[in-house]
């Protein structure tokens, strides 16, 4: 859907939980908070409903059986991750925070070919420069290049348009959040609910 669409959209929601009588300044709000709003649809929303792009495989690292991929700065999710010899592959990057990255520093259940693990790390892995990568394990250089796809940032009016309804859902109620009408926000945010489980059932 295009951004005047969108923007009419929210428009219609926003009347629906406008109390009568009052003029809500919240035409300013729209549009920078649909910006936002689209960047939180694509972290929730199922893989399956969004096309995914190539991660760049410049500048891949390999170093101790693993490989790290640069992320790219309009990283949002990954989407999937496939190395030749690995059985299976990998849709979630974890935390360093997570237990199972925990578990890498554990050499009888560390990643392997059959269960491979991809982090996303900051660190240093060539002398005197920190970057964000993608950490893979375990891998090595086969010479053969992975599957690798990632989500990308999008603008609203980028995304599919299964997803109009639960966007201006969500952007409705930070607009009504961000006015003070907490009780309103929480009612557009459990429509947003809906809507974003709806269209992955569609």
């Amino acid at each position: 859907m295009d951004r005047v669409g969108l923007v009419n959209k929210v428009k219609i929601k926003m009347d629906e939980f406008t109390p009568d009588g009052v003029d809500l300044p919240f035409d300013d709000y729209i549009g920078p908070t649909l910006d936002e709003c689209a960047r939180e649809i694509l972290e929730k929303a199922p893989l399956f409903l969004i096309t995914p792009m190539p991660l760049s495989l410049t500048g891949v690292i390999y170093k101790d059986d693993k490989a790290y991929i640069p992320v790219p700065s309009d990283y949002v999710k990954l989407y999937e991750i496939r190395y030749p010899l690995w059985k299976k592959s990998v849709r979630r990057a974890i935390s360093t925070q997570d237990p199972e990255y925990k578990n890498q520093e554990n050499e009888y259940i560390k990643a392997g070919y059959g269960r491979p693990v991809v982090a996303i790390v900051n660190t240093s892995v060539t002398p005197g420069v920190v970057g964000n990568y993608l950490e893979c394990a375990k891998v090595v250089d086969t010479g053969v290049s992975p599957i690798a796809l990632y989500v990308k940032t999008e603008k609203p009016e980028g995304l599919n348009d299964i997803f109009a309804d639960s966007l201006t859902w969500l952007c409705s109620s930070k607009i009504l959040a961000i006015l003070g009408y907490a009780d309103k926000a929480k009612l557009a945010y459990e429509q947003f609910t809906s809507s974003i489980e709806g269209a992955a059932t569609t």
